[in-house]
Protein backbone atom coordinates (compact mmCIF):
# COMPACT_ATOMS: atom_id res chain seq x y z
CA UNK A 1 0.00 0.00 0.00
CA UNK A 2 1.33 3.43 -0.87
CA UNK A 3 2.20 5.39 2.26
CA UNK A 4 0.22 8.58 2.84
CA UNK A 5 2.08 11.67 1.61
CA UNK A 6 5.17 9.47 1.30
CA UNK A 7 6.03 9.98 4.98
CA UNK A 8 8.33 7.37 6.53
CA UNK A 9 6.90 6.26 9.85
CA UNK A 10 7.60 4.22 12.99
CA UNK A 11 6.31 3.93 16.55
CA UNK A 12 6.60 7.07 18.67
CA UNK A 13 7.75 5.13 21.73
CA UNK A 14 11.27 6.53 21.96
CA UNK A 15 12.91 7.62 25.21
CA UNK A 16 15.88 9.97 25.44
CA UNK A 17 17.67 9.76 28.79
CA UNK A 18 20.04 12.66 29.39
CA UNK A 19 21.62 15.03 31.85
CA UNK A 20 19.38 18.01 32.65
CA UNK A 21 20.70 21.29 31.23
CA UNK A 22 19.28 24.69 30.38
CA UNK A 23 19.21 25.86 26.75
CA UNK A 24 18.28 29.28 25.44
CA UNK A 25 16.33 29.98 22.27
CA UNK A 26 17.85 32.55 19.92
CA UNK A 27 15.32 35.36 19.39
CA UNK A 28 16.64 37.44 16.50
CA UNK A 29 14.84 40.82 16.48
CA UNK A 30 14.94 41.02 12.66
CA UNK A 31 13.49 37.53 12.31
CA UNK A 32 10.71 38.35 14.77
CA UNK A 33 9.94 41.62 13.00
CA UNK A 34 9.58 39.78 9.68
CA UNK A 35 7.44 37.07 11.27
CA UNK A 36 5.18 39.78 12.70
CA UNK A 37 4.90 41.47 9.31
CA UNK A 38 3.99 38.13 7.72
CA UNK A 39 1.28 37.38 10.28
CA UNK A 40 -0.10 40.87 9.71
CA UNK A 41 -0.14 40.30 5.93
CA UNK A 42 -1.88 36.94 6.35
CA UNK A 43 -4.51 37.55 9.01
CA UNK A 44 -4.47 41.28 9.78
CA UNK A 45 -6.18 41.88 13.11
CA UNK A 46 -8.08 38.57 13.06
CA UNK A 47 -7.30 36.59 16.27
CA UNK A 48 -6.88 33.26 14.49
CA UNK A 49 -7.45 30.11 16.57
CA UNK A 50 -8.20 27.49 13.92
CA UNK A 51 -8.67 27.18 10.18
CA UNK A 52 -10.31 24.71 7.80
CA UNK A 53 -9.29 24.65 4.13
CA UNK A 54 -11.11 22.62 1.46
CA UNK A 55 -10.67 22.11 -2.25
CA UNK A 56 -9.36 19.74 -4.91
CA UNK A 57 -6.29 17.53 -4.55
CA UNK A 58 -3.83 15.62 -6.70
CA UNK A 59 -1.74 12.95 -4.96
CA UNK A 60 1.31 11.32 -6.57
CA UNK A 61 3.55 8.58 -5.16
CA UNK A 62 5.68 6.90 -7.80
CA UNK A 63 3.36 5.53 -10.48
CA UNK A 64 0.32 6.02 -8.24
CA UNK A 65 -1.55 9.17 -9.35
CA UNK A 66 -4.90 9.98 -7.76
CA UNK A 67 -7.30 12.92 -7.83
CA UNK A 68 -10.10 14.02 -5.53
CA UNK A 69 -10.77 16.48 -2.75
CA UNK A 70 -9.08 17.48 0.50
CA UNK A 71 -10.02 18.92 3.87
CA UNK A 72 -7.28 20.41 6.05
CA UNK A 73 -8.01 21.33 9.67
CA UNK A 74 -5.41 23.19 11.73
CA UNK A 75 -5.50 24.44 15.31
CA UNK A 76 -2.43 26.38 16.36
CA UNK A 77 0.94 25.07 15.26
CA UNK A 78 0.68 21.69 17.02
CA UNK A 79 -2.57 20.15 15.76
CA UNK A 80 -3.61 19.27 12.22
CA UNK A 81 -5.69 16.79 10.28
CA UNK A 82 -5.51 16.16 6.55
CA UNK A 83 -8.28 14.16 4.93
CA UNK A 84 -7.99 13.11 1.29
CA UNK A 85 -10.95 11.64 -0.57
CA UNK A 86 -9.19 10.30 -3.65
CA UNK A 87 -9.95 8.08 -6.60
CA UNK A 88 -7.95 5.31 -4.90
CA UNK A 89 -9.65 5.65 -1.50
CA UNK A 90 -9.56 7.80 1.63
CA UNK A 91 -6.30 8.74 3.35
CA UNK A 92 -5.63 10.77 6.48
CA UNK A 93 -2.74 12.17 8.48
CA UNK A 94 -3.26 13.49 12.03
CA UNK A 95 -0.83 15.39 14.24
CA UNK A 96 -1.23 16.36 17.89
CA UNK A 97 1.81 17.69 19.74
CA UNK A 98 4.63 15.13 19.43
CA UNK A 99 2.39 12.30 18.24
CA UNK A 100 1.00 11.48 14.84
CA UNK A 101 -0.71 8.77 12.81
CA UNK A 102 -1.36 8.12 9.17
CA UNK A 103 -4.38 6.18 7.97
CA UNK A 104 -4.31 4.44 4.61
CA UNK A 105 -7.10 3.19 2.41
CA UNK A 106 -7.50 0.13 4.69
CA UNK A 107 -8.61 2.41 7.55
CA UNK A 108 -5.84 1.24 9.90
CA UNK A 109 -3.91 3.73 12.04
CA UNK A 110 -0.14 3.65 11.77
CA UNK A 111 1.94 5.63 14.32
CA UNK A 112 4.39 8.22 13.08
CA UNK A 113 7.97 8.23 14.32
CA UNK A 114 8.61 10.60 17.20
CA UNK A 115 11.53 12.10 15.32
CA UNK A 116 9.10 13.08 12.54
CA UNK A 117 6.75 14.78 15.02
CA UNK A 118 8.96 17.69 16.12
CA UNK A 119 8.31 19.82 13.03
CA UNK A 120 5.18 21.97 13.39
CA UNK A 121 1.87 20.37 12.48
CA UNK A 122 0.97 23.57 10.61
CA UNK A 123 3.50 23.33 7.78
CA UNK A 124 0.72 23.44 5.14
CA UNK A 125 -0.60 26.69 6.66
CA UNK A 126 2.37 28.55 8.16
CA UNK A 127 0.43 31.49 9.65
CA UNK A 128 0.22 29.42 12.85
CA UNK A 129 3.96 28.65 12.83
CA UNK A 130 4.82 32.32 12.43
CA UNK A 131 2.38 33.31 15.18
CA UNK A 132 3.94 30.68 17.48
CA UNK A 133 7.41 32.05 16.74
CA UNK A 134 6.24 35.44 18.01
CA UNK A 135 4.58 34.13 21.17
CA UNK A 136 6.57 31.09 22.29
CA UNK A 137 9.97 31.96 23.79
CA UNK A 138 11.06 28.33 23.36
CA UNK A 139 11.07 28.83 19.60
CA UNK A 140 14.35 30.00 18.12
CA UNK A 141 13.90 32.49 15.26
CA UNK A 142 16.91 33.48 13.13
CA UNK A 143 17.16 35.72 10.06
CA UNK A 144 19.45 34.20 7.41
CA UNK A 145 19.32 37.03 4.88
CA UNK A 146 17.75 37.63 1.49
CA UNK A 147 17.85 35.36 -1.53
CA UNK A 148 15.81 34.31 -4.54
CA UNK A 149 13.12 31.63 -4.71
CA UNK A 150 11.38 30.94 -8.01
CA UNK A 151 12.40 34.35 -9.28
CA UNK A 152 11.03 36.11 -6.18
CA UNK A 153 13.25 38.01 -3.74
CA UNK A 154 12.67 36.41 -0.34
CA UNK A 155 13.63 36.88 3.29
CA UNK A 156 14.89 33.62 4.77
CA UNK A 157 13.96 32.76 8.37
CA UNK A 158 14.78 29.59 10.28
CA UNK A 159 12.53 28.47 13.14
CA UNK A 160 13.33 25.66 15.57
CA UNK A 161 12.27 24.44 18.99
CA UNK A 162 14.28 24.46 22.20
CA UNK A 163 12.87 22.00 24.78
CA UNK A 164 14.15 22.34 28.34
CA UNK A 165 15.33 20.78 30.48
CA UNK A 166 16.94 18.16 28.28
CA UNK A 167 20.39 16.70 27.88
CA UNK A 168 22.72 18.84 25.82
CA UNK A 169 22.89 16.30 23.00
CA UNK A 170 19.12 15.91 22.94
CA UNK A 171 18.65 19.68 22.81
CA UNK A 172 20.77 19.71 19.66
CA UNK A 173 18.80 16.79 18.17
CA UNK A 174 15.38 18.33 18.88
CA UNK A 175 16.43 21.68 17.47
CA UNK A 176 17.63 20.00 14.28
CA UNK A 177 14.54 17.77 13.98
CA UNK A 178 12.17 20.73 14.45
CA UNK A 179 13.99 23.17 12.14
CA UNK A 180 11.94 24.83 9.42
CA UNK A 181 13.21 27.26 6.79
CA UNK A 182 10.58 29.87 5.93
CA UNK A 183 10.89 32.01 2.80
CA UNK A 184 8.84 35.22 2.82
CA UNK A 185 8.23 37.44 -0.19
CA UNK A 186 10.44 40.44 0.59
CA UNK A 187 7.80 42.87 -0.71
CA UNK A 188 4.51 41.41 0.58
CA UNK A 189 5.91 39.30 3.49
CA UNK A 190 3.63 36.43 2.41
CA UNK A 191 5.14 32.91 2.68
CA UNK A 192 6.52 31.65 -0.64
CA UNK A 193 7.87 28.34 0.62
CA UNK A 194 8.66 26.34 3.74
CA UNK A 195 11.29 23.59 3.94
CA UNK A 196 12.16 20.93 6.51
CA UNK A 197 13.40 17.35 6.75
CA UNK A 198 11.74 14.05 7.55
CA UNK A 199 13.67 10.88 8.33
CA UNK A 200 13.52 7.11 7.90
CA UNK A 201 11.89 5.11 10.68
CA UNK A 202 15.19 3.77 11.99
CA UNK A 203 17.54 6.68 11.26
CA UNK A 204 16.67 10.15 12.49
CA UNK A 205 20.08 11.33 11.28
CA UNK A 206 19.27 10.76 7.60
CA UNK A 207 17.55 13.82 6.13
CA UNK A 208 14.85 13.53 3.48
CA UNK A 209 14.02 17.06 2.26
CA UNK A 210 10.43 18.29 2.11
CA UNK A 211 9.41 21.59 0.54
CA UNK A 212 6.00 23.24 0.56
CA UNK A 213 5.27 26.03 -1.91
CA UNK A 214 2.50 28.63 -1.62
CA UNK A 215 1.06 30.78 -4.42
CA UNK A 216 -2.08 32.48 -5.73
CA UNK A 217 -2.89 34.39 -2.56
CA UNK A 218 -6.47 35.64 -2.23
CA UNK A 219 -8.80 36.95 0.45
CA UNK A 220 -10.94 34.10 1.81
CA UNK A 221 -12.75 33.77 5.11
CA UNK A 222 -11.52 37.20 6.16
CA UNK A 223 -7.82 36.33 5.84
CA UNK A 224 -5.25 36.05 3.03
CA UNK A 225 -4.63 32.46 1.97
CA UNK A 226 -2.69 30.70 -0.80
CA UNK A 227 -5.07 29.13 -3.30
CA UNK A 228 -2.30 26.75 -4.43
CA UNK A 229 -0.34 24.60 -1.95
CA UNK A 230 2.19 22.11 -3.31
CA UNK A 231 4.22 19.61 -1.31
CA UNK A 232 7.44 18.18 -2.75
CA UNK A 233 9.39 15.22 -1.37
CA UNK A 234 13.04 15.14 -2.47
CA UNK A 235 12.11 17.58 -5.23
CA UNK A 236 9.18 15.49 -6.54
CA UNK A 237 5.63 16.80 -6.31
CA UNK A 238 3.51 14.56 -4.05
CA UNK A 239 0.56 16.76 -3.10
CA UNK A 240 -1.05 19.55 -5.11
CA UNK A 241 -3.94 21.38 -3.44
CA UNK A 242 -6.21 23.99 -5.00
CA UNK A 243 -8.01 25.79 -2.18
CA UNK A 244 -11.68 26.52 -2.83
CA UNK A 245 -12.91 27.65 0.59
CA UNK A 246 -11.59 28.66 4.01
CA UNK A 247 -13.35 28.84 7.38
CA UNK A 248 -11.66 30.31 10.45
CA UNK A 249 -12.35 30.23 14.19
CA UNK A 250 -15.05 27.56 13.93
CA UNK A 251 -14.12 26.12 17.34
CA UNK A 252 -12.53 22.82 16.28
CA UNK A 253 -12.22 20.68 19.46
CA UNK A 254 -8.89 19.07 20.40
CA UNK A 255 -10.62 15.68 20.18
CA UNK A 256 -10.73 16.12 16.40
CA UNK A 257 -6.95 15.62 16.40
CA UNK A 258 -6.78 12.57 18.65
CA UNK A 259 -4.17 10.06 17.50
CA UNK A 260 -5.55 7.24 19.67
Amino acid sequence: MTRFIATLLVSCAVVFPALQVQAQAQRDPQALALAKASVQALVGSTPLTDATLQGTANFTAGSDEETGTFRLEIKGNQESKIMLNLSGGTRQEIRQLQTGVWIGTDGQKHPMALHNCWVDASTLFPAFSLWAALNNTQISAVYLGQGSFGGVTVDHLQLSLIVTPQGQNMNVEIQALSAMDVYLDAASHLPVALAFNIHPDNDMGLNIPVQIQFSGYQQMGGITVPTRIQKLLQGTLTLDFTVGSVAVNSGIPDSEFSTQ
